[in-house]
């Protein structure tokens, strides 16, 4: 009986650990007041499914593993970076700030409930940290100014080490006194460097190992846990108490080592995160007394009131003095500072390691962590908006834009923007292009859009919209998808015609945009792209709607090729192909003809062994490789029902072209649309220009319903040719 209900414990207490964090996400707030309440609920005192005593000795080893790993993980992710580029503000918050709060509320506990100064500094030392697990759902739902989001996020993350480290610190003084009032100095100092050198050793040792390779990349992720686990257990062994310590260091020396493998172990490492602070909160909240809370009375009250009107507005004000925020700025974060997964985490862990050992008043430790938690989150956060509203922080909803992508388009498309007041940002991995767009006055910032967190760059606080503007459809499907769960504007993305078909469309986020433009060849570094024409509605003649990309509508503008040109338009970004004075095909009757192939692959085949007769120098096989493997990539249909597979190669001298007119058409195998008609194109590998010319004027030829029609209805290849001939 006590297995079963053991695992029903620990099984119950996982699944509902994922589903409330889960759920929380979904409704952006804070995760941990429903972790709690949900655990408080299932606990023994209420509804009996999730009884943690029957966990026995077990419930300590799993609250200690459990933080231990979030330790671990806090470290690992650390951005020391932040450290150096914060504002002078943030600086001060987490240097006097935090002495403030750290001594300022062992006071006020020394004052209320008398406890000697080792166990009051122990116990303020757990309330230093905000953590952005609550500020940041927090800041999603309450748009502050952006210096006030700056100050807050950057609090958030960069305070969760440094209170982690003072309260671990606190903690080994508190143990190494024995609760008295004498410290054993020599036994404190022998605790931390212990710890402190042990977890050193053991981060240089795990960047020595995976820097080698000598551990697989598929096991990576559960050595590295696994040794972080061993790291808590042998620091625990040599000297108890130390192995928490001891697991946050080295975590933050392989973090800071830039380790090759460290991103594909911090995604692990954050969902096995997520997963363990469901499954540790739920049996916290289980596990508490609420007779404690009563037992405490008026001076828990008391104490943690003064945290909330007396202790942070000290520490704001004291912090703040002589910066450029202004009296309502001040207030409000003297109002905001609600304590979450790390302050309960410690409490909870730090009681229960001193419950064992005899220490009275231990269960205080949880008891004070969780009233400060639940008055800051519950009071603060479901009051900041109203606060912010009454001093005038709140600001409406972002208009501006992300873009992906530094390229020249890109660039262009943002000076649009910015040129009519809107707020852009440009996002690109390419440094070079990244240069480029500082260099011309636009934002931009040199990482990887599917990772890049916007908290962490302030001048994405202005954008509430993104356009996807990378050469890859896959690649800004993907953008889309991840970018609507981060903003609550519209997203876009570019596209070729072609790519999406009515079988996928239900599977697509965000609106495809500007499908007929040659992207994926504007990018390629041999190619030059266009440059866009800016015309203005009140003094010129309206531009062909077709090649409008961007529009200024009253004060908005307006991405995508717009259904009509209205009277209130007043400016257009335009795209317009050079005209070119006379054109000639390089095609010749004898390589137009009729197919009845049912496979596309055999028809490119058939065409590149037709044109071997002419070019014996050539390798259809190979050639068909290579159009093959574009095709993989990116479709070579144009659509309705027109396909242009082309190559350049060393075999060939000048431009030549093949058109095959499909008997019955043929399903393109990437997008599953109709192939009516190819046109076939091999170019010199040595002149990229001209392939791309080459290409323009078939797209262009192609480019009309009316001159479809004709090529497609023409009956016989002579009749084919010509009509080819006179459209040129």
């Amino acid at each position: 009986m006590h297995s079963h209900e053991l695992l029903l414990t620990f099984t119950t207490a996982a699944a509902l650990g994922v589903g409330l964090f889960t759920l929380a996400r979904y409704l952006r707030v804070s995760a941990i007041v429903i972790l709690l309440i949900g655990g408080v609920i299932a606990g023994p005192q209420v509804l009996g499914i999730v009884n943690p005593e029957s966990l026995g000795d077990g419930l300590g080893t799993i609250i200690s593993l459990a933080v231990a790993i979030i330790l671990f993980e806090g470290g690992l992710t650390l951005d020391l970076k932040g450290y150096r580029t914060v504002s002078k503000e943030i600086w001060r918050v987490l240097t006097i700030g935090v002495l403030v709060t750290w001594l300022g509320t062992a006071l006020l506990l020394n004052l209320l409930f008398r406890f000697n100064w080792p166990f009051c500094f122990l116990a303020a030392s757990l309330i230093i940290v905000t953590g952005p697990t609550v500020i940041g759902p927090l800041l999603h739902r309450i748009r502050v100014n952006s210096r006030l989001h700056h100050i807050l996020h950057w609090e958030g993350v960069l305070i969760d080490p440094i209170g982690v480290f003072i309260a671990l610190l606190s903690f080994e003084y508190f143990v190494s006194t024995d609760g008295s009032h004498q410290p054993v100095l020599t036994d404190f100092l022998l605790r931390f460097a212990a710890g402190a050198l042990l977890g050193v050793a053991f981060g240089y040792l795990l960047d020595f190992l995976l820097r080698r390779e000598w551990i697989s990349r598929d096991h990576t992720n559960i050595f590295v846990l696994a040794m972080a686990m061993l790291n808590f257990a042998i620091a625990d062994q040599i000297i108890s108490e130390c192995g928490l310590l001891s697991v946050t260091v080295a975590g933050l020396v392989l973090g800071s080592l830039k380790t090759p493998q460290l991103r594909g172990i911090v995604s692990y490492k954050v969902e096995l995160k997520d997963f363990l602070i469901g499954l540790l909160f739920v049996l916290l909240a289980a596990n508490l007394d609420l007779h404690a809370f009563l037992d405490y009375g008026w001076k828990l009250v008391a104490v943690v009131a003064g945290i909330m009107l007396i202790i942070r507005p000290l520490n704001i004000f004291g912090s703040m003095q002589g910066t450029s925020l202004d009296q309502n700025e001040k207030l409000f974060l003297s109002w905001i500072a609600p304590r979450g997964i790390v302050a309960a985490s410690m409490a909870s862990v730090f009681a229960h390691e001193l419950k064992q050992s005899g220490v009275e008043n231990a269960i205080f430790l949880e008891t004070f962590a969780y009233s400060v938690i639940a008055g800051t989150v519950i009071v603060q956060g479901f009051t900041a908006g109203v606060v912010g509203r009454y001093l005038g922080v709140v600001q409406p909803d972002p208009t501006g834009w992300v873009i992906v992508g530094a390229h020249s388009i890109a660039r262009q498309v943002a000076g649009f923007f910015a040129r009519h007041g809107v707020d852009v940002v440009l996002i690109d991995t390419n440094a070079r292009d990244v240069r480029s767009a500082r260099r011309e006055g636009l934002a931009a910032i040199s990482e990887d859009a599917m990772l890049l967190n916007p908290d962490d760059h302030v001048e994405l606080y202005e954008c509430g919209n993104m356009l996807a503007l990378t050469s890859n459809p896959d690649l800004n499907r993907m953008l889309c998808r991840r970018w609507t769960e981060l903003i609550d504007g519209a997203t876009f993305r570019w596209e070729k015609n072609g790519y999406e078909t009515e079988d996928n469309r239900h599977l697509l986020v965000g609106s495809r945009i500007w499908d007929g433009l040659p992207l994926n060849r504007w990018v390629q570094a041999e190619s030059t792209a266009p440059t866009l024409q800016i015309k203005n509605g009140g003094n010129e003649q309206s531009p062909d709607a077709s090649q409008i990309m961007l529009t200024l509508r009253g004060k908005t503008v307006v991405p995508g090729t717009p259904a009509e040109i209205r009277s209130d338009d007043e400016e257009w970004l335009v795209f317009q192909p050079e005209k070119e004075a006379s054109f000639e095909l390089p095609l010749t009757k004898d390589n137009v003809q009729f197919s009845s192939q049912t496979n596309l692959l055999e028809l490119y085949r058939e065409m590149l062994l037709h044109l071997k007769s002419q070019l014996p120098s050539i390798d259809p096989e190979q050639l068909l490789s290579e159009m093959w493997k574009h095709e993989d990539d990116y479709a070579s249909l144009l659509g309705h029902g027109v396909a242009l597979p082309h190559s350049r190669t060393s075999d060939v001298i000048e431009p030549i072209v093949m058109v095959t007119r499909l008997q019955d058409e043929i399903a393109c195998p990437l997008t599953g649309l109709p192939v009516e008609i190819v046109f076939m194109l091999l170019s010199p590998d040595g002149n990229p220009e001209e392939h791309l010319t080459q290409l323009s004027h078939i797209a262009h030829l192609v480019g009309t319903e009316q001159q479809r029609q004709r090529i497609l209805h023409a009956s016989n290849h002579s009749e084919l040719f010509q009509t080819i001939e006179s459209s040129v």
